[in-house]
């Protein structure tokens, strides 16, 4: 192996954060994946604290993955990175009804469409 892909992640607990904030995360891989895959492996193999929703219905329609990918609203299981890529990876919306880095009540995260 030897590249990366470098993810810079929104992280936010208003229960225990006092300001949102970014970490960013170097993930190892020789082959491209959708964001969702490379949320779940900073998730199981860096950072198990980070929160995102994983279910992927794999058709868009359940939309639980939609997030804002540098700067779009994209959905994270078919928005596809590639090793040597640098993605900026946020809630869907902010900071109406948030509950967690980047887990947004799902109300929102529909109606508040670009």
């Amino acid at each position: 192996m030897g590249a990366y892909i470098t993810a810079s992640v929104f992280r936010y607990d208003p229960e225990k954060d006092p300001e949102p904030r970014h970490d960013e995360y170097r993930v190892e891989t020789d082959t491209g994946m959708s964001v969702l895959v490379l949320l779940d492996r900073i998730q199981k193999d860096i950072d198990p604290t980070l929160s995102f929703r994983s279910y992927c219905c794999g058709l868009q329609m359940c939309r639980s993955c939609l997030m804002k990918i540098d700067g779009k609203k994209s959905f994270a299981c078919i928005t596809i990175v590639r090793p040597g890529d640098r993605i900026v990876v946020e809630p869907a919306s902010f900071p109406s009804l948030h509950v967690k880095d980047l887990v947004v009540a799902m109300a929102d995260a529909q109606t508040d469409e670009e």
